[in-house]
């Protein structure tokens, strides 16, 4: 029987994930939609009209990508905290808080880079952010 409990509580873990990644995917079509209604420029080539978005390098980079783990680590804890153990809900909840903050720090970076015209690499952009928030969640756990 108790096995049978722990088979469905890692169904219900790999579910709530797999809802994060749901998520994740309607967050990037929200950031495209807002980028193609607000930052969008219509042009006319050979007589069709082309609508085009702004494109910002390494903010549009971080924007799509950065949040991918705070959706996978919401979706965990909005379909498991139920069954969860306080420890296991505060490290989601240290997770979200740690992947929010170091969002927004990389942001930061990530537009003073592009207003000073200075541009990364995709991979090294994605790994500093990622970096950042892994800094941040063992500053938060460790308080």
């Amino acid at each position: 029987m108790k096995d049978m409990i722990s088979i469905t509580n890692k169904i219900q873990e790999v579910i709530g994930v797999f809802f994060g990644l749901i998520l994740f995917y309607f967050w990037f079509i929200f950031i495209h939609n807002i980028k193609m209604l607000f930052f969008s420029e219509v042009s006319v080539v050979d007589g069709n009209e082309i609508t085009k978005a702004q494109y910002w390098g390494q903010i549009d980079q971080w924007l799509v990508a950065g949040l991918l783990l705070f959706f996978l680590i919401f979706g965990h804890y909005l379909l498991c905290s139920k069954n969860m153990s306080t420890i296991k809900k505060n490290r989601d909840i240290i997770g979200m808080k740690s992947t929010l903050i170091g969002f927004i720090l990389w942001l930061f970076v990530t537009m003073i880079t592009f207003l000073f015209k200075i541009t990364f690499p995709y991979s090294f952009n994605i790994a500093g952010g990622y970096l950042t928030i892994i800094s941040t969640y063992f500053l938060l756990k460790n308080r």
